[in-house]
């Protein structure tokens, strides 16, 4: 009587080899598949770790948590994005405000940090001189005229700052505080309208409305240890008196502007958007199809206080832009071109229609759509970019 062959016990996963699974690992093009990756086995979870691979590209978040992963994949869910109310110009932090208060948290790390709610907000009237001789007086905001905030950084764990919005008198402020700290400080004058701010090697600069950057110095008060704004000063004169400009047959041309950091430089980045304006109906804007949007780049030249405009950002660097923040990213020849801006289509003028991912091409101006079947609802919550 011949013995039964033994079965073969079903291979499992993690016995493929280290370096096999080192090359599944090395071509998967989304960084939220090298996560799957990793999930399988503790085995997979080393060969994570160990592999030598190119930094993952930045994820479109959408307001309703909704992600998808460059340079495409199916979307899914990030439960820790869910109920963000605004983002943040630095990192991957999110705003999340609620009735306990305010905070930014990292929805890669967890990582939480408080910041104080709008009611909070004290102004100082800062006097001629800078740093301890300024004169200050404080003031308490009102409850009836609380600001939006246009943007907010976090500079270091020391720092956090915003651009405080002031719909009904049309101005806009610097704001600073600790994290954890209960209340914001702000600078109470009437200094120019800002739009962006962003911090770079230590020092704060923002950026006014005719695309003039100034330096915001800030000290700390010795008594409480909180930080202040004690001076803004122009350090690079603008560009243009203003960023709207009419044309016949009803054809206004809009700039809007943002700061950026690439290669140890400060960059002005510049959209130049063409639109066409309902006969009648001022409220109502249609993008001309001929030339949706157009790019300018400058740099920043300290030395001789003005913007040097560049034709490239470099093959090995793409920008990837929203409302709130404009970030520079090394990419790989194996993972897209380089030298191209990623914007969000209707993200600073027309909140009617539905907005989606587009791409510029600094070399020839032509445009692209990464995500053709992406495109989203207008909302209170703006779209942004996550960099795992």
């Amino acid at each position: 009587m011949e013995a039964a062959p033994l079965r073969r016990q079903p291979a499992s996963w993690a016995d493929i080899p280290m370096e096999l699974a080192g090359l599944v690992l090395g071509r998967l093009p989304a960084h939220v598949d090298r996560v799957r990756f990793a999930a399988v086995c503790p085995q997979w979870r080393v060969a994570a770790r160990q592999g030598r691979l190119p930094p993952p590209m930045p994820m479109l978040l959408l307001p309703d948590a909704t992600v998808y992963s460059l340079p495409g994949s199916q979307p899914f869910r990030f439960p820790a994005c869910t109920g963000y109310t605004n983002t943040c110009g630095t990192g991957n932090w999110l705003v999340f405000s609620g009735e306990d208060g305010c905070f930014l948290r990292d929805p890669f790390t967890n990582e939480t940090v408080t910041v104080p709610a709008l009611s909070t907000a004290r102004f100082q009237r800062v006097g001629g001189e800078s740093g301890e001789e300024a004169e200050h007086e404080w003031m308490e905001m009102a409850d009836g005229n609380l600001p939006d905030v246009h943007k907010v950084i976090f500079c270091s764990p020391h720092l956090i700052a915003a651009i405080l919005n002031y719909r009904s008198e049309l101005t806009t402020r610097i704001a600073v505080c600790q994290p954890g700290a209960s209340s914001w400080w702000s600078v109470l004058g009437n200094g120019p309208l800002f739009v962006d701010i962003m911090f770079h090697q230590g020092k704060l600069y923002a950026l006014g409305c005719e695309d003039t950057l100034f330096a915001v110095d800030i000290s700390l008060d010795h008594s409480t240890g909180d930080p202040w704004v004690s001076q803004i000063q122009q350090v690079i004169s603008g560009l243009l008196s203003t960023q709207m400009i009419f044309l016949p047959d009803g054809v206004l041309i809009l700039r809007v502007s943002y700061l950026a950091e690439s290669r140890g430089a400060v960059l002005l980045v510049c959209r130049v958007i063409d639109l066409r304006l309902k006969a009648g109906n001022w409220d109502n804007i249609e993008v001309l199809e001929a030339e949706r949007s157009r790019f300018e780049v400058y740099e920043a030249n300290f030395g001789q206080s003005q913007w040097a405009k560049v034709t490239t950002i470099g093959d090995d660097k793409v920008l990837f832009l929203c409302r709130k923040f404009c970030r520079s990213v090394n990419i790989s020849h194996n993972e897209m071109p380089g030298d191209r801006i990623f914007f969000m289509d209707n993200d600073d003028y027309n909140k009617e229609a539905s907005s989606t991912c587009s791409v510029y091409n600094m070399r020839d101006g032509k445009m692209s759509t990464p995500l053709p079947m992406v495109s989203w609802k207008p909302s209170e919550v703006f779209a942004t970019w996550l960099l795992p």
